[in-house]
């Protein structure tokens, strides 16, 4: 057997091992390999960069544990940016199980230890509330009547940052992330419709076309397009996690497996152009 065959007859237990190790070593170590972030990602990063310092973000978790391994980095990618910012962050869900991912991203984003916030200060959680339109048209009309307490029983009137909020115009923008069809148009028809808030949206890639008019015509001044939009935002923030781990594993077999498709091609004219001239 020529050195040519022997190449292209590798063991497949040694591709596949390979192969594995391309996809255990960035999913304990993330590379954070460079990638071509898209347009809406970079409008989102954009819009919330150019806010000025102590600017009040408006952030609804509209998602819950299915929506997570999707959304749920690209929740800790935006409050990164937003921490980094010092801008004013007040988070609520639309989405009953938000409530139990807010501890699930917060423990990943660190404010206090990473950004020196206080909360109360320079962020509230409000915690779940009902009635998705109603609840975000309560919430920007008159946030004290809407909510009298936040999520662990703190009355309104006694929240620093709240005391900032008397009505939509506080509000310098809405950023949101769900799994919720009618909940991603109400942010549009509520802040944007009604009030001509500047708005943000991040949501499940397969909603991306029947919304992605609304960021054509300006209604959302930036998407994040599912697990890609979260790898975006992860990348441009410097704080790799879950999305980028994802990608890089992805890259890293995708590399492999081509490297092989081309180790096999060439193994195999070789070893045709070696039997041609030992014919001749």
């Amino acid at each position: 057997m020529s050195a040519w065959e022997k190449l292209a007859a590798l063991p497949r237990e040694i591709v596949l091992t390979i192969v594995l190790i391309a996809m255990i070593v960035p999913a304990i170590r993330p590379f954070g390999l460079p990638i071509m972030v898209g347009k809406m990602s970079k409008d989102w990063y954009n819009t919330v960069d150019s806010l000025p310092e102590g600017s009040i973000v408006l952030f609804d978790i509209g998602f819950g544990s299915g929506g997570y391994p999707t959304l749920g980095p690209c929740a800790v990618a935006a409050l990164h940016q937003m921490f980094e910012k010092h801008l004013k962050i007040i988070i609520m869900a639309t989405a009953l199980e938000g409530s139990m991912m807010y501890p699930l991203i917060m423990e990943k984003v660190k404010p206090e230890k990473n950004y020196g916030a206080v909360y109360g200060k320079d962020y509230v959680f409000l915690g779940y509330i009902a009635g998705a339109q109603t609840a975000m048209a309560a919430v920007l009309g008159d946030i004290h009547t809407a909510v009298k307490e936040d999520y662990y029983g703190t009355p309104i009137d006694q929240i620093p940052l709240l005391k900032e909020v008397k009505g939509p115009e506080s509000y310098d923008l809405v950023a949101y992330l769900t799994t919720d069809g009618g909940i991603a148009e109400g942010w549009v028809y509520q802040a944007y419709s009604r009030y001509k808030l500047t708005v943000v949206g991040g949501f499940l890639s397969m909603m991306t076309p029947s919304l992605k008019p609304y960021y054509d015509a300006g209604a959302l001044k930036g998407i994040l397009d599912g697990i890609k939009g979260a790898a975006d935002m992860e990348y441009m923030t410097h704080h790799p996690g879950d999305a980028l781990r994802a990608t890089d594993i992805l890259s890293a077999t995708q590399t492999i497996v081509l490297i092989f498709i081309a180790i096999g091609n060439i193994s195999y004219w070789g070893a045709r152009l070696s039997k041609k001239e030992g014919e001749s």
